[in-house]
């Protein structure tokens, strides 16, 4: 994206789709760190966080799986128990 268009998005939608895929990343990433923490083995999501958790695995931060209809997350390549 040009700096004149992201400019021009910026000041048509401060808060909106200009960030998004800034704040999808920063979003996977604090996941990821979350998964890295002992104990922690997944991270349920719901809502809106599905979209995103898709997003974030088809770009390799996580696995997407489901329990019973409910997403949930897991550590790339985490033994399954």
């Amino acid at each position: 994206m040009k700096l004149s268009a992201f400019l021009a998005a910026l000041l048509r939608d401060p808060i909106g789709s200009t960030w998004k895929p800034f704040a999808r990343r920063a979003w996977c990433r604090k996941q990821r760190r979350r998964l890295g923490v002992p104990g922690q083995s997944v991270v349920w999501v719901r809502g809106e966080a599905v979209l995103w958790a898709q997003w974030g695995a088809r770009r390799d931060y996580f696995e997407v799986q489901e329990m019973d209809g409910l997403s949930y997350l897991r550590a790339l390549g985490a033994p399954t128990a």
